[in-house]
């Protein structure tokens, strides 16, 4: 502002030396309204750039507080970035940072203390330091086959990607040991209703072999007799069997085949016709395009006839039991469809459950083998009544093979 007065005082001191010059050949009044013109003009730029200054003073204000903001939030940044640091080297799973060309940029603690070779500047290969386990998503550390980690890559755009590393060897172990001590409350069960079921058979057994000793005991009737004891043994042997057969754990991955399904259903059908027969059921076998499944043959034959014992039991004398197969949507589906009223609509979700049954005589294992031998190849079964009656379907899924059985 001074500048702009003293440039006014100076043009002042020339336009009135320039009056005294032009005083005689030009007109005073408009020389005095073009001085007065111009000072007006002089003082209007004054007071433009005083309001100037004052905007100026406002605006390094408002940058003063906005610096100070930004320094105290950069000052939290660092803060919050020394925490979340802090965490990331006591935290017990690992993190590795790599950069856009898969370079170790950094790691924490937990790394470095599982994998010591392991250094920045390093190009990363999962493969160098873990190998797949028979379960999905789980690695093995190659320096120590005990211990278990699960390694989820989480990718940041245009900026690398991090690795959380999970070691899920101590859960692996829990879940080893309540599995086992499901098994062991299991075959606790099992035992007590084994116990149960044996003792009634048994006793019969026994009271049928003391009327064989018996000196008054005619030819017929020892026959009958014996026959008897025989029958009620085979019971007990067949009790034996299905807890055997229950109590195994997944699949015999050693005796798993490539089974052609139209051998399968031949010799079924020559299996139950003494079960058809005994009760004059009709048989009707509904077989469509043959395909190959992967398991254990004799599994999948028991199963198959125990459900059909099951539906032969359960059908009314004289109706139809049906058989109906075939490939759907990449599945072998199998049905097994007889007349029998069903179970009752309020114990339909227990039909599969070990132990659970409706008759009398019943150990409640059948379906829960059925249920197994299915899931152990990758299959499914489910239960339904309709107005075709009930139903079993199976839905077991389809394998390409060289070599079928």
């Amino acid at each position: 502002m001074s500048i702009i007065i003293l440039f006014k005082h100076v043009l002042q001191m020339d336009v009135s030396q320039l009056n005294g010059v032009l005083r005689m050949k030009a007109d005073e009044g408009q020389l005095r309204s073009a001085l007065e013109h111009f000072n007006s003009v002089t003082d209007d730029l004054i007071q433009a750039y005083q309001l100037l200054e004052a905007q100026v003073a406002e605006l390094n204000v408002k940058l003063q507080l906005a610096n100070d903001e930004l320094v105290a939030k950069s000052v939290a940044n660092e803060q919050l970035a020394a925490r979340l640091s802090t965490l990331l080297q006591v935290m017990p799973a690992g993190v590795v940072e790599l950069d856009d060309a898969g370079r170790v940029v950094a790691m924490n603690a937990a790394v470095h203390g599982w994998l010591p070779d392991v250094q920045p500047g390093q190009p990363w290969q999962l493969g160098d330091h873990f190998h797949e386990s028979e379960r999905d998503g789980v690695y093995v550390r190659k320096q120590d086959a005990m211990q278990l980690f699960t390694v989820v890559a989480c990718p940041l755009p245009g900026a690398g990607s991090f690795l959380l590393l999970v070691d899920v060897s101590n859960l692996h172990q829990l879940h080893q040991q309540l599995a086992q001590q499901e098994r062991l409350a299991v075959m606790g069960r099992m035992a007590a209703s084994l116990a149960h079921q044996i003792r009634t058979p048994l006793a019969t057994a026994l009271l049928y072999a003391a009327n064989l000793q018996r000196d008054d005991l005619p030819p017929e009737g020892r026959s009958r007799f014996a026959g008897k004891v025989i029958n009620r043994l085979q019971a007990l042997e067949t009790l034996v069997q299905d807890m055997l057969r229950f109590v195994r754990i997944g699949p015999v991955r050693d005796g798993m085949e490539s089974i052609r399904l139209s051998s399968v259903l031949s010799e079924l059908e020559a299996v139950v016709q003494a079960q058809l027969a005994g009760k004059q059921l009709q048989w009707h076998l509904q077989s469509g395009e043959d395909a190959a499944v992967l398991g254990g043959r004799s599994d999948l034959l028991g199963a198959l006839v125990n459900l059909l014992e099951n539906a032969c039991e359960h059908a009314p004398r004289g109706s139809v039991v049906r058989l109906e197969a075939g490939v759907q949507q990449g599945f072998y589906v199998i049905r097994v469809i007889d007349q029998g009223a069903g179970v009752p609509e309020q114990v339909e979700s227990q039909i599969f459950d070990p132990f659970f049954t409706t008759r009398a005589n019943g150990t409640g294992l059948g379906l829960a083998i059925v249920k197994r031998v299915v899931e152990d190849m990758k299959g499914s079964i489910a239960y339904k009544h309709d107005d075709r009656g009930t139903v079993f379907e199976l839905q077991l899924p389809v394998v390409q093979s060289n070599h079928t059985i």
